[in-house]
Formats: C-alpha cells, structure tokens, sequence
C-alpha cells in the first residue's frame, strides 16, 4: 500500500462517519414524525409496540455511528504518529490538513501562505518522505 492510499483511507473513514451520521437523522426524523402522527390519531397497541420497535432500529442505527466514530479515531490516531514522524513541519501540517482534517487544497494552500503549485510539491514530498519512514508498516497494510 502507498502512503496516498494509506493515508486516504482516513479521508475516506471520514466520509463513511459523516453519510452515517446522515442516515440516523433522516431515521430519527423519520421515527419522529411517525410519532407526531400516531399521537394525533387514537392509539392501539399495535401501533405502540411498532413505534417500540421502530426505536430499537434507531438504537442499531445509533450503535453503527458509534462504530463507525471508533473507527476513524483509531485511524486518526495512527496517522497522525505516523505523520508527526516526518522531519519537515511543512510537509506534515499539509498531510495533517489534507488527511487528517480533511481540508480542501485550495483552504491548505491559503491557511499556509503558499501557492497551489507549491502546496502539490510539498505534498508530494511528503508522501515520498512517510514512504520511506513507514514502508514496512505500509507494506503489512491492507
């Protein structure tokens, strides 16, 4: 594995936490809603023990978040070793920025003062150096 796809996966983990996130709203409004309209109209047992029910899918919704949260900090964790490692502080906060935080280009070229052109380069450089730093780490990855 390479430092890019190494490091992407924590970009990508990322994603992964904000669309579940997503999800347990959508669900969670969902459930609210049908709440709201059962209250309004005469309640039945049955329709009580589907909102019940409905709840217990929300908590393994919630639970899958939760997951998916426990995920990313470890992967945080561990990236962020790895990257303090590298001897040029340029070079670490743009992979901090770009993989960690998860920061656009142009916002990391704008935060430190540097042109696009010269942000790829020390990008690049960067990789090469966490490449050489963790190359038998990267290569137990898969």
């Amino acid at each position: 594995m390479t430092a890019k796809e190494y490091l992407n996966r924590v970009r990508k983990q990322n994603y992964v936490v904000r669309q579940a996130e997503k999800e347990l709203t959508m669900v969670k409004s969902d459930i609210l809603s049908l709440k709201a309209a059962s209250l309004s109209e005469k309640v039945t047992g049955t329709k009580e023990s589907d909102l019940a029910d409905k709840y217990v899918k929300l908590e393994k919704y919630f639970d899958k978040v939760i997951a998916e949260w426990d995920k990313l900090i470890d992967m945080r964790i561990e990236a962020k070793a790895m990257i303090a490692m590298l001897p040029d502080e340029a070079q670490q906060a743009v992979l901090y920025a770009r993989y960690i935080n998860c920061t656009e280009w142009e916002q990391i070229a704008t935060d430190m003062k540097f042109s696009w052109r010269n942000v790829f380069y020390v990008h690049g450089k960067a990789l090469q150096s966490f490449e050489r730093l963790h190359g038998i780490a990267l290569a137990k990855c898969v």
